[in-house]
C-alpha cells in the first residue's frame, strides 16, 4: 500500500543510507579498516560533518513525518506510530550526542548509551514488526541481517573484534527494510501476531 507515510519512511531510510555512503566515499579510512570505528567518526570531522548531519537529521525528520501521517486505524497502527516517533527521537539524540563525545568522559558515555539504545531498539522493533507482518521471505532475510548486526555489535561491545561500523550498517539496513515494509503494510493490512 503506497501512502504518504510509506513515502516518508522510505525517504528517511534512503537519506540515512545515501549520506552514510557519501561519508564513506569521502573518508573511507574512518570505518573501513581492521580496527573499525563507528559512524560517529563522520560527525566530528569537517570533511564529513555536513553529510553526516544531513543523513541523521533527514532520517529523524522523515520518521516523525511518517508517524504524523500514518493513518491510525487500529491499535497496531497506533503502536507503529509510536515506534516511528521513538526511532526518530533516538536518531536525533544520537546525532546530537556525536558532536561533543570527544570532549570528556560523561559526554562519551552519553553517546555510547545513545548508540546502544538505537541498536537495542532496532533489534526489538525489528522482531516486533516481523511477527506482525505475516512475513515474507524477504522479511526473513532482513530480520537475519538485522540480528547479524546485533550479534556483531555484541562482539564489538565486548572487545572481541572491532566491527562497529559493520554492526551499525547491518542493523540499520535490516531495520530499514523492515520498517519501510511495516509502514506500507500498516495503512490497512497490519496484523496481530499469529
Amino acid at each position: 500500500m503506497r501512502t504518504r507515510a510509506g513515502a516518508y519512511i522510505a525517504f528517511s531510510q534512503l537519506s540515512l543510507l545515501s549520506f552514510v555512503a557519501l561519508c564513506t566515499a569521502l573518508h573511507p579510512g574512518f570505518v573501513l579498516k581492521w580496527d573499525e570505528g563507528g559512524l560517529s567518526n563522520y560527525g566530528i570531522h569537517v570533511k564529513t560533518a555536513v553529510p553526516y548531519t544531513l543523513g541523521f537529521a533527514l532520517c529523524s525528520f522523515f520518521s516523525f513525518a511518517a508517524a504524523r501521517t500514518l493513518p491510525a486505524r487500529s491499535y497496531l497502527a497506533k503502536q507503529m506510530r509510536l515506534l516511528l516517533n521513538v526511532y526518530g527521537a533516538l536518531v536525533l539524540f544520537s546525532m546530537l550526542s556525536t558532536y561533543g563525545y570527544t570532549l570528556n568522559t560523561p559526554l562519551k558515555l552519553l553517546h555510547v548509551v545513545s548508540g546502544i539504545a538505537i541498536i537495542l531498539f532496532g533489534t526489538g522493533a525489528s522482531l516486533w514488526m516481523f511477527v506482525r507482518l505475516r512475513s515474507s521471505r524477504s522479511d526473513s532475510v532482513w530480520l537475519a541481517v538485522q540480528v547479524a548486526g546485533f550479534l556483531l555489535a555484541l562482539i564489538d561491545f565486548f572487545n572481541v573484534l572491532h566491527v562497529l561500523f559493520l554492526a551499525q550498517l547491518l542493523t540499520g539496513v535490516g531495520f530499514g527494510f523492515l520498517v519501510v515494509h511495516a509502514v506500507r503494510r500498516s495503512g490497512g493490512n497490519f496484523h496481530a501476531p499469529r
